[in-house]
């Protein structure tokens, strides 16, 4: 047989088979179950605060049902902003995941002109997490004020010259600050820090006189003297604290309250996201999950992505009507936020 036949020969023989190897092998790697490497969580915060432990405790619980490594990376600044654009901007395959509360994708979008991110378009939901019934405001025990009242009648005799810590532009602290001092025509200085963590150390090194804080992260200082619990928000006082009113009371307080979501990159194949959110909700209904949340004074949010979807559409609506009243106006986003490009 001549070579040229042979080689003729042999590759009529071979190349099928490299082609059904080939397709096999393809096939096998597109049926390799989700996940096969470990997953990253951004939390949109510093460390420290309750984003931020959400984000631990998940990260804990479902790594040991998906058998792989759930990792949280902390991208705090700019109203969420920073975080989120990066979550934005990750490869839609599942796994890099962002944990974040209302502020992203309900305040920020009525609160600045021109986003980095499109929080309709850029994001699916996983599911939600918790709702807090309760924040709380709290103060600086050096503070000659013991409630809402005394916080306000120093406010009038005094303006401009207590202090509100706020978690930057935006977060939900801003716009209850926004809303008291509106409410009440008092004057008073809103102070930014990049979350929860760092603004509530700067009430208790007295730093700042007031900040808004999780009851679950006041709740020790308040027991050891390091903070007065002012006012809660909403408008039935917190379970556990019945000396403490809420602003409810004194019709003080925007009902916008706060909760806490698991998205994904828009584009995330919908067996990917009903796995996760299968996760997700195992961890949030396991017995470890539920002791952090009852000490937390959290309420859990299991259900499917399309139920959470909802709940971010009913807030959205209730937020304009807040924002409308409280007469706020987009602005330019703030200066550390990421620059708006499209995504890859």
């Amino acid at each position: 047989m001549h070579e040229l036949t042979l080689r003729k020969v042999l590759k009529s023989l071979f190349s099928p088979l490299l082609a059904a190897s080939l397709l096999s092998q393809t096939a096998l790697a597109q049926s390799d179950p989700f996940p096969a490497k470990s997953i990253r969580i951004i939390a949109s915060t510093s460390p420290g605060g309750l984003t931020d432990l959400l984000a631990r405790n998940l990260g804990r619980l479902m790594s040991e049902s998906l058998g792989q490594q759930v990792v949280v990376e902390n991208r705090p600044g700019a109203g969420t902003l920073i975080g989120m654009t990066a979550c934005a901007r990750a490869p839609a395959d599942g796994y890099t995941l962002c944990l974040t509360d209302n502020q992203s994708l309900v305040f920020n979008p009525l609160l600045f002109s021109k986003l980095p991110y499109d929080p309709k378009g850029d994001f699916v939901p996983i599911g939600g997490v918790v709702r807090t019934p309760n924040d709380v405001i709290v103060a600086s025990p050096t503070l000659p004020a013991n409630n809402l009242a005394e916080v306000l009648a120093l406010a009038r005799a005094k303006p401009g010259t207590l202090s509100f810590a706020t978690w930057g532009p935006g977060s939900l602290p801003a716009i209850y600050y926004a809303w008291i001092t509106r409410q009440a025509g008092v004057q008073m200085i809103a102070v930014p820090y990049k979350g929860a963590g760092p603004s509530f150390m700067a009430v208790l090194s007295g730093e700042v006189n007031l900040a808004y804080s999780s009851l679950a992260i006041a709740k020790s200082a308040a027991e050891a003297g390091k903070v007065k619990l002012i006012a809660v928000t909403g408008n039935r006082r917190a379970a556990g604290f019945p000396s403490t009113a809420s602003l409810g009371e004194s019709n003080s307080d925007p009902n916008l309250g706060t909760f806490w979501g698991l998205y994904a990159p828009a584009k995330t194949p919908a067996a990917v996201v009903a796995r996760l959110n299968t996760e997700l909700n195992k961890a949030l209904a396991s017995a470890a999950f539920q002791s952090f949340a009852q000490q937390g004074f959290l309420e859990t949010m299991a259900g499917t992505p399309e139920q959470f979807a909802a709940t971010l559409a009913q807030a959205q609506a209730t937020s304009a009507r807040t924002f409308q009243t409280i007469g706020i106006q987009p602005t330019d986003a703030p200066s550390d936020a990421p620059q708006a490009t499209p995504r890859p």
